[in-house]
């Protein structure tokens, strides 16, 4: 998410096609949530929640975590690091 076109956005490989309604959350290094999508679609760009940052801006750079779960699909949740380099 620093503007040059490459990685721009954190993209689940193969949900457009998977047949389930995916959700994604998205935490800080301390646990507080940045980012929740209940039908997401490959559009999140390093942008916090309003109130999750202090404004809605660029998350600084660093290391984050995600939770993707396939709706109803009887899996668990997937879970991970995610590193966002902002500049």
């Amino acid at each position: 998410a620093n503007g040059d076109q490459y990685n721009e956005y954190f993209t689940v490989t193969g949900i457009e096609s998977c047949g389930f309604t995916v959700e994604v959350q998205i935490f800080n290094r301390w646990g507080a949530k940045i980012f929740e999508s209940s039908n997401y679609q490959n559009n999140w760009n390093g942008f916090a929640h309003s109130s999750s940052v202090g404004n809605s801006d660029k998350v600084p750079t660093g290391t984050y975590y995600y939770i993707i779960n396939l709706k109803n699909s009887g899996l668990k949740p997937f879970a991970g690091p995610i590193y966002v380099g902002t500049k």
